[in-house]
């Protein structure tokens, strides 16, 4: 057998061992996968046992995972919230460039006694850096968190800044840097990013919506566009992983997290291209070099430490000015610390041009091993502890679950269902959905049934292929209609995602009789959908409230539904409201979460509605009405009758109705919330709050909050201070950012008690990522009802996270700041 292995099916076979075993290794010994097929990289490549040798078919395989780290990177990025935090990312991308460059020059000039022009494109590679560790951070699921979207725009920045130095260094050299040179270079970068944004969003929707037949044919066009993306930035002088980020850029919105062809590509790159890329990089490793003199230890050293310190001091600095925790600071150093693909152009580009010496060569490779080393481990202990913190914080008792119930009836209205309503899916549920088929009882059910599993069974396949977890139903009922209630019961579901042909049968009717039934007979959220297009082609949701629509009981659930599906298809979404809708209304829509561009607009009435915004309409618009049951508060019967009539008038684009629940689903919500108050003060009191207090040790704080509950003596209950201070040191519990809570049984109190304190400084915590300035403590008297105090709990947590109430809490001076609009 001859070595490196020369059989095409040996090499590969021999690879995907490597792919399969390596990881497996690496979890046994603590070590974060990447690590792990770096290390196989290593050892069984070139420079270790030699078995496999990285050949053309190595570097293509590993260059394609390259892009696709990049183009998965684009693809997962949170649009909105990089709108909102550019400043962010433009901070970060000039602060991770600058520094490494400045100190990076000034140690080449003084240790490594190198001229100019070569101690600056060495620095320049100093300054880029590659995400290699983007597929650990997915699976944490940190990939939308402020840290990671900061990072990765920071990325770009800084690789095409680096990348431009190279090109004037290269050019320099050459002789080749006229005013020609740079308008040449300056026109077809320009032409290239505009084509790219302007035209690929627009091919895109247009072959989603117009030729693909199914996911296969949708996946292989994705990613023929992504490498020819990539290859048409190589030839406009810009780097093949700026076009591969930029295709997924554009063909975000068109590819919802939650879908059926995101999980393919995501299988396809973690499971086969990624691995590829990692181990090709671990073959550049040639641990023999560092035997090889003292003055090729010199160079690795400095280039070494120069890379980890640079990257580490961008880190903490752009933390520091960013108001980032220590964790989430330390998660941007293992991100953007590892050195690889600009790296290696730059490198290579210097060797060409005579700039870089073997010793050179030999430090950026180290370099690169040591950096790609590093990184993951970084990355993997503080993203699990960002995971960790996300997850504890405190879920409200009280709520119903995050279950889906999907009623269907054809085949051809299925598919479309199911995609709602797993962009309607809580993100960290772990609920499945409920695909249901009724058969109305008779002679014939049986033969009904089998057609009916049939039917479900597609939708099972296709829920599974999206990696989301399905209970499929299948029931024989005295009618339709009380099939569904009577899952909607048994199976305690929130919502309903429906289907509606857009015919009205009567004018006594809204939709037809079953649907009707269904909408009046349970109070939990229903979303009625005539979907005439593929909803990931949307451009633009109108969100259309009636009068009186803000003092709806469910109204809260309503914004953060619909706010959702504009998150998740990448829409921007437009808010149609009364004359008479509060600012107080507009500003909690603004506020409510998930984060997504909202424009507000007014129409001028009612019944004037349906022209008011019709002309607007076109097939890349989904219309959603608000509308109320009948009873309550914004109830109308010409809102009854508004659905059949944009129905008939714009028959070309989406129509979708959303009844919220319309009885209070959360058990522990306090009366203020329900009427509207939305402060969610009421579980608060003045005699029990202490605002903008000069604490910075928790023990302090903790003993002047208590002093509400004197003892017999008049005094700090010591006992239960002491108690709470070993919580808050042990088992805090963390709200939400900055907000922890305490809580205990005592003898001290006979009704429970809640208090909080507000720190102006914030108070540091060994179990707590962040900074804590608010503290709020629940204590309730021995021998409570477990239910009770789990109710307390939830009130607490639903109060806490009424929009703008943390936002005024760091500002009050006294209780009454709070009680203002």
């Amino acid at each position: 057998m001859e070595i490196p292995f020369s059989d095409p099916v040996l090499i590969f076979a021999s690879v995907m061992v490597l792919i399969l075993v390596a990881p497996l290794m690496a979890r046994k010994l603590r070590l974060p996968e990447i690590v792990g097929l770096l290390l196989a990289g290593m050892i069984f490549g070139p420079y270790g046992f030699g078995l496999i040798a990285r050949d053309a078919t190595i570097r293509l395989l590993g260059e394609v995972g390259l892009l696709m780290i990049m183009f998965l990177a684009g693809l997962e990025i949170d649009l909105h919230q990089v709108r909102r935090n550019r400043l962010h990312s433009i901070v970060f991308g000039l602060i991770t460039f600058l520094i490494p460059l400045a100190v990076g020059t000034g140690l080449a000039i003084w240790i490594m006694a190198l001229t100019v022009p070569t101690a600056v494109l060495l620095s320049s590679m100093y300054s880029s850096h590659t995400l290699l560790t983007f597929p650990s951070v997915a699976k944490l699921g940190l990939t939308r968190s402020r840290a990671v979207t900061t990072t990765i725009g920071g990325t770009i920045i800084t690789d095409t800044l680096a990348l431009l130095v190279l090109a004037v260094i290269a050019s320099s050299v050459e002789g080749d840097a006229s005013l020609q040179f740079w308008l040449r270079l300056g026109a077809t970068m320009t032409l290239y990013v505009v084509a790219v944004i302007v035209l690929l969003p627009r091919i895109g929707r247009w072959f989603l919506r117009e030729v693909a037949s199914d996911e296969t044919v949708a996946f292989v066009f994705v990613l023929a566009v992504t490498f020819l993306s990539a290859y048409l930035a190589h030839v406009a002088g810009l780097e093949p992983i700026i076009g591969a980020f930029l295709a997924g850029l554009t063909l975000n919105s068109l590819i919802p997290e939650k879908s059926s062809l995101m999980a393919r590509l995501h299988f396809t790159g973690n499971a086969l291209f990624i691995p590829f890329f990692l181990l090709s990089v671990g073959m550049l490793v040639n641990v023999e070099l560092l035997f090889q003199g003292t003055k090729a230890w010199v160079v690795i050293g400095v280039m070494t430490v120069t890379a980890l310190v640079t990257k580490w001091l961008a880190a903490v600095i752009s933390g520091f000015f960013l108001r980032y925790s220590r964790q989430e600071s330390l998660l941007i150093y293992g991100m953007s610390v590892n050195q690889a693909a600009a790296t290696l152009a730059a490198a290579l580009v210097g060797y060409e041009v005579g700039l870089f010496s073997d010793e050179i060569i030999t430090g950026t490779i180290v370099m690169i091993g040591i950096t790609c080393f590093v990184g993951p481990l970084v990355t993997e202990r503080a993203g699990k502890k960002l995971a960790e913190a996300r997850d504890s914080e405190l879920k409200d008792p009280g709520t119903l679950p995050s279950r889906v119930l999907i009623p269907v009836i054809n085949k051809d209205s299925a598919a479309d269902l199911l995609d709602v309503a797993m962009y309607l899916r809580d993100n960290e549920s772990h609920e499945p959905m409920y695909p249901i088929h009724v058969i109305p009882d008779g002679p014939d059910a049986e033969a009904h049934v089998a057609r009916g599993e049939e039917l479900l069974a597609h939708m099972v396949v296709r829920s599974l292929a999206a990696h989301v977890p399905v209970t499929p139903l299948t029931t024989v009922d005295v009618n339709v209609s009380s099939g569904i209630l009577r899952a909607v019961r048994e199976n305690r579901v929130s919502t309903l995602v429906m289907g509606w042909d857009g015919h009205q049968r009567s004018r006594s009717h809204i939709f037809g009789r079953i649907l009707d039934l269904v909408v009046n007979g349970t109070p939990r959220q229903i979303l009625v959908n005539r979907l005439v297009q593929p909803v990931n082609t949307m451009k633009r949701i109108w969100f259309v409230l009636p009068p009186l629509a803000e003092r709806e009981v469910g109204f809260p659930e309503a914004v953060g539904t619909i706010k959702q599906l504009a998150a998740q298809c990448g829409t921007a979404m437009i808010v149609y409201g009364s004359p008479s809708f509060p600012e107080k209304g507009w500003s909690y829509i603004r506020r409510a979460r998930p984060e997504v561009g909202v424009e507000l607009r007014r129409y001028e009435s009612w019944l004037g509605l349906v022209q008011s915004f019709g002309q607007e309409l076109s097939a890349t618009d989904w219309v959603i009405l608000f509308s109320a049951r009948l009873g309550g508060i914004a109830w109308n019967p010409k809102g009854d009758r508004l659905p059949g009539v944009l129905s008939r008038r714009h028959g070309q684009c989406n129509l979708s109705v959303l009844y919220s629940a319309s009885e209070r689903l959360l058990a522990a919500s306090s009366g203020d919330e329900r009427n509207g108050g939305g402060l969610g003060i009421g579980v608060f009191s003045p005699e029990r709050t202490i605002l903008d207090g000069d604490y910075r040790e928790v023990d302090t704080l903790v003993r002047d909050a208590l002093r509400c509950i004197p003892d017999a003596e008049g005094q700090v209950p010591e006992r239960l201070a002491r108690q709470l201070i070993d919580i808050a040191k042990g088992e805090p519990v963390r709200l939400m950012s900055g907000v922890i809570l305490l809580h205990c049984h005592a003898s001290e109190v006979s009704q429970s008690t809640v208090m909080m304190a507000v720190s102006r400084h914030g108070i540091s915590l060994e179990k707590v990522p962040d900074v804590s300035r608010i503290v709020i403590i629940l204590v309730d008297p021995l021998g409570q009802e477990p239910g009770d105090h789990l109710a307390a709990l939830g009130k607490i947590a639903g109060a806490i996270r009424t929009p703008g109430l943390v936002e005024k809490l760091h500002t009050a001076r006294k209780f009454e700041d709070l009680l203002e609009e």
